[in-house]
């Protein structure tokens, strides 16, 4: 939404990019950003692997194509978007707990409202590999072919995305 919102610290302190490479630190991450952010993002998220994009005006479905590569094709794989900083580590943990026996797990609100992350299972891979520049990850998630699995969750942080710089500056930490 013009500035960029993983590197713009927040009223409370501390870069989105900074609070999630804390939440992911034990586990195997990579970080898809423009080239000339690179420098900015290793900084930040040193224990993250960095992938670059030279076209991010292609959507971040083809983000997610390029950081796909740099994944083994039998792993399991999730989507944790950069301006939705809050997740909760508990909830992180319930996520990935409830990819077992499923292609798919994401969180739901008491509303029923998808959030995020969104967790994919290696078989879900091809599909969300052809999906189209434009597409949402809704449409992978979403695939009636998956088995999915929406799990009602409480925690703000799967929810709440800063779009505007207003919005962004006005949040405080939790």
């Amino acid at each position: 939404m013009g500035f960029a919102k993983v590197f713009t610290p927040l009223a409370g302190g501390g870069a989105p990019l900074e609070r999630i490479a804390a939440l992911l630190h034990d586990r195997e991450a990579i970080v898809v950003v423009s080239p000339e952010r690179r420098d900015e993002a290793s900084r930040m998220a040193p224990r993250m692997r960095l992938v670059a994009n030279a076209q991010p005006e292609r959507g971040m479905t083809h983000s997610l194509r390029i950081g796909l590569e740099a994944i083994a094709t039998a792993a399991p794989f999730g989507v944790l978007l950069g301006d939705k900083p809050f997740l909760r580590r508990a909830t992180l943990e319930r996520m990935e707990a409830s990819l077992a026996g499923f292609d798919v797990a994401y969180p739901v609100s008491s509303a029923g409202v998808p959030g995020h992350p969104v967790l994919f299972a290696a078989r879900a891979r091809a599909l969300v590999e052809h999906l189209s520049d434009g597409d949402t990850l809704a449409r992978a998630r979403d695939d009636r072919s998956l088995r999915r699995n929406a799990l009602a969750v409480d925690d703000e942080g799967a929810f709440l995305d800063l779009d505007d710089p207003e919005a962004w500056n006005a949040r405080e930490a939790p």
